[in-house]
């Protein structure tokens, strides 16, 4: 967890130790400090390395998996704009269970849906191929929620696709739209995709791509070059979303689009 101090969540986790529940966390030393001294009875691990520890993962009883975009901070469970997917399946658990030093890609059978898991940095572009294909793939639309955008190869594959007839939909967050994304959200208006801008006061930390509202690609990587090359990240994909699944997607879209209009 690349974030981890909201207190009931502490509490929780401290509560479970004492019970002799074996806790073990990974997390970013810089986005959690004094975490060690938060939960002495769990053994945990502060990782140090060049890029962020930006992983969001909760495995319970090596089966039941959360993985998203938000962090276990107050602010980022109540306040931000996040998406988190739960999943039951053994082989996801064990394979994230390798946190943080993911490696690979996973494609596993959930409940009769497709689900492919790559993990970040992948040096050698395998998940940024795989992104690119999926979002070659897209036949009607695609609709697009990001906290930053900023890898050039992903912002030409969306004005690809808005050429080929396919509509594209991008809402970015406003301060990352105004800053870091403000290139790439220059390049897509010159080309003609709609970018909108979050007009809450919280972050739009989403972190996901809807396609033909049949494909969610998610996961705890932004559309950066550091977060494919760098950070440890990884990217879930659900295939042929179930009907549940879709008007859950829906649902989420149109609230959205109202608060980027404010």
């Amino acid at each position: 967890m690349f974030g981890l101090s909201d207190p009931p969540i502490l509490k929780a986790l401290g509560k479970k130790a004492e019970e002799s529940i074996s806790c073990l966390i990974y997390y970013d030393p810089k986005a959690s400090p004094n975490l060690q001294k938060c939960l002495a009875n769990c053994e945990t691990h502060p990782v140090r390395q060049t890029g962020l520890m930006h992983q969001k993962i909760l495995i319970l009883d090596e089966e039941t998996v959360f993985l998203g975009s938000a962090n276990m901070t107050t602010a980022s469970l109540r306040m931000h704009d996040n998406l988190v997917i739960g999943l039951a399946n053994q082989k996801i658990a064990e394979f994230l269970s390798k946190a943080p030093n993911l490696s690979g890609h996973l494609h596993v059978p959930v409940g009769g849906q497709e689900v492919d898991l790559w993990c970040l940095p992948d040096p050698k572009g395998n998940a940024l191929y795989f992104l690119k294909k999926m979002l070659k793939s897209a036949r009607q639309s695609i609709k697009v929620a990001l906290f930053t955008l900023t890898h050039p190869g992903l912002v030409d594959e969306l004005i690809l696709a808005h050429r080929k007839g396919v509509k594209v939909e991008v809402v970015l967050d406003l301060y990352s739209a105004l800053g870091a994304s403000a290139e790439s959200v220059k390049a897509l208006k010159h080309a003609g995709v709609p970018v909108q801008m979050n007009k809450g006061v919280q972050l739009f930390h989403h972190k996901f791509a809807l396609i033909d509202d049949r494909t969610l690609i998610a996961g705890s990587a932004n559309w950066t070059k550091a977060a494919f090359l760098k950070n440890s990240d990884y990217l879930i994909v659900l295939h042929n979303l179930l009907p549940e699944q879709r008007s859950f997607m829906q649902y989420l879209w149109k609230r959205i689009e109202t608060t980027a209009k404010g």
